[in-house]
Order: C-alpha cells, then structure tokens, then sequence
C-alpha cells in the first residue's frame, strides 16, 4: 500500500479515537489497557512514529463500538468491508427486535421496486424459507443456545420458550421476503440430511423428546410440500413474482445471500445461525452475486422444469424425514 495511504487511514484512525475519547489521558489509558501495551507504546503509536496494525485497530475499533469504515474509506483502499451484525438470540432486547423489524421494513420495499432481486445459496435450511413454520424456528433457535452457551445453561428443546415477538418476527420475514421481483434459490442436496443429524444428535443426548421430534417432522414434511409446490409453480402464491430453485449437486460451503432493491446493494453472509456479516457496497454486491451465480453450473434447476429429478429429489428428502 502506498505511503500516502498509510498515513491517511493512521490519521483517519487517530481522529476517530479522538471524537470517541477527546481526554488524551483517557485515551492513553484505554490504549494501554486494551493492548496490554506499555504508555510509551502507546505514545509512538499516536505521534505516528509506529503505526497501529490492523489487528490492534481491529480490537480498538471493538472496545469503543466503532466502525471501521469510519477511518477506511473506499479511496484509499481497494477492500470489501463486512461488518458483523450480531443479536443476541438468548436475551433480546428492544435495539436487537428493532435491527430485526428495520430490516423486515427495509426488504418489504422491495415490491416498490420492479426490478429488485434477491440470491441466496445455502448448504442449511435459509431462514427465509423455515421462518414460517414455527418448531423449525425454534430448533434454530434451541441450535443456537446448545452451541452459544455452557453446558450449565443448556435447556430441552420442549423447555425452551420461543418469544411471541420473536416468532412475530420471523413469520414476517417469511412473507416479507416474497416482495422482490426476481428470488434465487441454491440449496445443497443435503440440506435435510445435514438437519436430520443434528436432530438425532439432540436426541441421543436427551435434550430432544419423541414427541419433540414429531412435532419438528411434521413442519419438515409441510417445509417440503411448500418447496414442491414453489418448484412445480415457479412463483410464490401470495405475490405471483417468480422463483427459481436449484439443487447443488456439489457441497456448498457456507450461506450466501445479496440483494438489490431501490438502488441499496446488499450482502450477506451468514454465521451463527441467525446472524451474519453484511456489507453495503457494489463491489461486495457483484463478488457474491456471481458466487451464487457460479454454482448453478454444478446444480440442477428444478423450477417448473426437470419433473424426474425433481420428483426423485423431494421422495428422498421425505425418507430422510421419515426415518427420524
């Protein structure tokens, strides 16, 4: 990187922890503390006589909740910035359901824009397609505090209360979601395998009952018939706009999704189950797009086409559920 754009994000750095922390004692102080670094340290580094590594502007930029985009900007460095967007799915609050119901109004633009899309290739079940169905939901959701939480913490799926809001929310994205013009879907061929797993995990362990299990079968089987039924027609029922559905017939790596709507590029990659790192740029826009895009050469589309792979995908997808 060229000396002169060094220096500008250094001081574009600098003047962002001064608005944070405008006493240079404390700033000093706070400096120390989070790097574990000695005040002489800290003083080359804001003097400029040693610049900050990205890693500790990093762990800075962490401590004081600042973005950092705020001292990166697009001029001076060729970088696709993604910044984690994370909830606290065990104990929201009223900013984590408000992140959520802004995002739900943002996308539910997307019927004011005719030519808006949306792509997503997954090798778990996308959000936007379980989030109607309510036992799903809330195997996520118990998914997710297994893995977050100690083992002190760790509840039954039939003992954990998913909260009315929270389901409120998500069935609103589910509807939602239907707004944009032009929906892409790529799904690994083993997606309900991948599921059908973790649920026996859950149940060797006795954290998932019989009865449980039955309950979650029976969204998995109605899951499935509201795929076929999209695959078979090609458009959602509640908007008419058109949906194309393939299945990789290679393993995908992770949850990709980026959307266009009123000239707003948005991309997405999914961790954590529910939460994800985003970025708002063109750039991270295009890289993703053709991402998805590219694995439509190792799938097979099954929207209102390919009726004998189609048929012989969802029997199979049914013995998987029917042996749990």
């Amino acid at each position: 990187m060229p000396e002169m754009k060094r220096d500008e994000i250094h001081r574009n750095f600098l003047s962002a922890l001064e608005k944070e922390i405008p006493d240079k004692t404390k700033l000093v102080e706070m400096l120390m503390k989070t790097l574990f670094m000695e005040k002489g340290a800290v003083y080359r580094r804001l003097r400029g006589d040693v610049p900050f590594s990205f890693y500790e502007a990093v762990i800075i930029a962490e401590k004081l909740n600042i973005s950092i985009n705020s001292f990166i900007n697009a001029d001076s460095v060729r970088v696709n910035r993604f910044e984690l967007t994370f909830v606290e799915y065990s104990n929201m609050d009223e900013a984590d359901y408000k992140l959520w119901e802004d995002y739900i109004s943002f996308i539910s633009s997307a019927k004011n824009d005719p030519h808006s899309q949306i792509a997503e290739s997954s090798n778990i079940l996308p959000v936007c397609i379980y989030a109607g169905f309510d036992y799903l939901s809330k195997f996520f959701l118990f998914k997710y505090q297994y893995l977050l939480h100690g083992s002190e913490n760790r509840i039954p799926y039939g003992d954990l209360v998913m909260p009315e809001r929270l389901q409120r929310v998500f069935r609103s994205y589910f509807e939602e979601s239907k707004n944009f013009a032009n929906t892409t879907y790529v799904l690994d061929n083993m997606t309900f395998r991948y599921l059908a797993t973790d649920i026996r995990f859950f149940s060797d362990i006795h954290l998932i009952s019989n009865d449980d299990i039955l309950q979650i079968k029976d969204d998995l089987s109605a899951l499935l018939n509201y795929i076929e039924d999209l695959a078979i027609t090609g458009s959602f029922e509640e908007t008419g706009n058109p949906v194309s559905i393939y299945i990789s017939d290679v393993n995908l790596d992770a949850d990709y999704i980026c959307m266009q709507l009123n000239s707003s590029y948005i991309s997405l990659v999914r961790t954590f189950i529910f939460n994800s790192v985003e970025s708002n740029g063109q750039p991270s826009f295009r890289k993703i797009n053709d991402w998805i895009q590219s694995q439509k050469k190792s799938s097979t589309l099954i929207t209102k086409t390919g009726t004998a792979y189609r048929a012989e995908f969802f029997e199979k997808q049914r013995k998987v559920i029917a042996e749990l």
